[in-house]
């Protein structure tokens, strides 16, 4: 038995290379989600290997939310820092809808939309995306690949075609605990993607390379120029609701690196 959870050999370090600009400075701790999209509370937290398994794995205990301390002040503060309001924003407005759906209200086709700027609202989810790694990623200079870097130029605003070189997916997520992971890998029927993704009440958010992703069928692709979220609310494929992180079937495989995930959930 492990005296401690993996996850706690990834979240100490002062100084590192922010992941988002790759700057070498002081790091700071990101919220992710931020803190106007979930109040933060005391969660314990686990890598995805730990908290699915039958195994006790004493869990570290976060006192304040789901914090990674990976990104400079600058990225933090001043970037994401001003984009935030619109995940708050989007948050608020489509708890708000669902207290009306559960009620009984009217939605036509059982979707749940409203209006939201795709333009912030994508660069900091996917900035927050970026900071829910591990530390041991802030210890040696960023290098390119072709997942992160679009990704980074993008949260940056260097890169305005994201679409051009990833899609992403979003749902409705329906659970308290919540999940970031980087860089997981899921084969299906002869076909592999890798995917990195972010759930928390109420939405589930997920990053992959262009055509090349696996994606649950209830999800909707989000585009730059949208001006609409529309959440399918069907309850036909809850089960899906954390993929990639569901019951394996026939030749589905899923890989990953456990340093690089997280689930935080309450006692």
């Amino acid at each position: 038995m492990k005296f401690i959870s993996e996850r706690n050999e990834h979240v100490r370090i002062d100084n590192g290379y922010c992941v988002i600009c790759g700057n070498f400075s002081k790091l700071k701790k990101d919220h992710v989600p931020p803190q106007c999209a979930s109040k933060p509370s005391p969660m314990l937290q686990k890598t995805i290997f730990e908290y699915f398994s039958n195994a006790h794995v004493p869990p570290i205990k976060a006192k304040n939310g789901t914090t990674f301390r990976t990104i400079c002040h600058d990225c933090n503060s001043q970037l994401l820092g001003s984009m935030d309001a619109e995940i708050g924003r989007v948050t608020s407005e489509f708890i708000k809808k669902l207290n009306d759906y559960f009620v009984g209200k009217f939605f036509y086709h059982n979707y749940i939309s409203f209006e939201f700027d795709a333009y912030k609202f994508l660069r900091a989810m996917i900035g927050h995306l970026l900071a829910a790694t591990s530390v041991k990623d802030c210890m040696l200079p960023i290098v390119d690949s072709p997942f992160y870097t679009p990704l980074r130029s993008f949260v940056l605003g260097k890169n305005l075609d994201i679409d051009t070189t990833h899609n992403i997916y979003y749902w409705f997520y329906p659970f308290k605990r919540q999940i970031t992971a980087q860089s997981v890998g899921f084969f299906n029927d002869g076909h592999f993607c890798i995917c990195s993704c972010l759930h928390f009440f109420p939405i589930s958010f997920m990053v992959t390379l262009k055509e090349q992703g696996t994606y649950p069928v209830h999800a909707t692709e989000m585009k730059l120029s949208d001006n609409y979220l529309h959440f399918n609310m069907t309850t036909a494929n809850i089960d899906y609701a954390s993929f990639p992180f569901v019951s394996l079937k026939g030749n589905q495989m899923s890989m990953l690196s456990s340093g690089h995930t997280c689930v935080s959930y309450t006692k």
